[in-house]
């Protein structure tokens, strides 16, 4: 396993909270943004953006911060699961499945139920 030098204060510092919390808030427009869009779509009776040209260009200015944010959250809470994170093996294993099979909101949801109330990043709040 490759072993990357990165310290406890540098994923639990006041920046990377900040940084993170953007990250879960544009991980969770992501998701609204693909479900308006679909709903949008099927309300219209287009079975895909290419009918309309300016929608699709609006959906993708619309989607690149939600990708943007999910990626760096998604590395940043797996590198915390897997190297910093302090809880119970039953634990970890049941935050395993959100992490790995529901982008964009399981890195979402990892960190505002267990990266915010992680005693060292709680304390600092």
């Amino acid at each position: 396993m490759l072993y990357l030098p990165i310290k406890k204060t540098w994923i639990v510092s006041l920046v990377a909270r900040k940084v993170y919390f953007v990250c879960a808030l544009a991980a969770c427009s992501l998701f609204g943004v693909l479900f308006a869009a679909r709903m949008a779509m099927r309300t219209a009776g287009f079975s895909s953006l290419e009918r309309s040209p300016d929608a699709a260009l609006l959906v993708r200015i619309l989607l690149w911060p939600g990708v943007l944010g999910t990626a760096l959250l998604c590395v940043a809470m797996w590198y915390f699961w897997f190297s910093f994170d302090d809880s119970g093996w039953l634990k970890k294993a049941l935050w395993f499945v959100p992490l790995y099979l529901f982008l964009p909101l399981g890195p979402a949801l990892y960190y505002f139920f267990v990266y915010r109330r992680n005693p060292e990043v709680a304390q600092s709040l």
